[in-house]
């Protein structure tokens, strides 16, 4: 069972499990834990290129990647992963990378968390409420198109730079 993340001691888990009859005589592997989501602060720590601000003077900077960046969910994560891994190649190319735009995901995400008020940023899922908005009002289904293919366009543009 998936997804059984819980305050109850093992014991306890077991004797509930147990309860269920389909489960009365299956054997558990593990039981479930209190889930914890550690994360940088990083509007204060990190930069858009998920290096540590004010690093040693001649050092290369320590890069996060991922969830402890602050952002939830697999393909955020992996997101933020690509982007941190794009910006250390160009750092040892000699060359410098853009940024994503925030008109995509990906920008907007790197956004929130390089710029998110820090008293209170948490994990962030990707959401339509991170993008900038249309500058006229609009349908929902037709809103949704707009900033798909608003994406579309920052993505090819961001692409066509390496």
């Amino acid at each position: 069972m998936v997804g059984c993340q819980t305050r109850l001691k093992q014991p306890s888990q077991r004797e509930v499990f147990k309860m269920i009859p389909a489960l009365r005589e299956a054997k558990f592997f593990r039981y479930g834990a209190i889930h914890r989501n550690t994360y940088l602060d990083s509007p204060n720590v990190l930069d858009a290129r998920f290096a540590l601000q004010g690093g040693e003077e001649g050092h290369p900077p320590w890069s996060f990647a991922g969830q402890i960046t602050g952002v939830e969910g697999y393909m955020e994560s992996t997101a933020m992963g690509i982007l941190a891994a794009r910006q250390i190649a160009a750092e040892l190319e000699n060359r410098v990378e853009s940024p994503p735009s925030p008109d995509t995901m990906m920008g907007a995400l790197l956004r929130y968390i390089t710029e998110a008020e820090p008293s209170t940023f948490q994990p962030m899922n990707a959401n339509f409420g991170l993008l900038n908005p249309p500058d006229r009002k609009m349908r929902k289904s037709e809103r949704k198109m707009w900033y798909a293919e608003r994406a579309l366009k920052k993505a090819k543009e961001y692409a066509g730079q390496v």
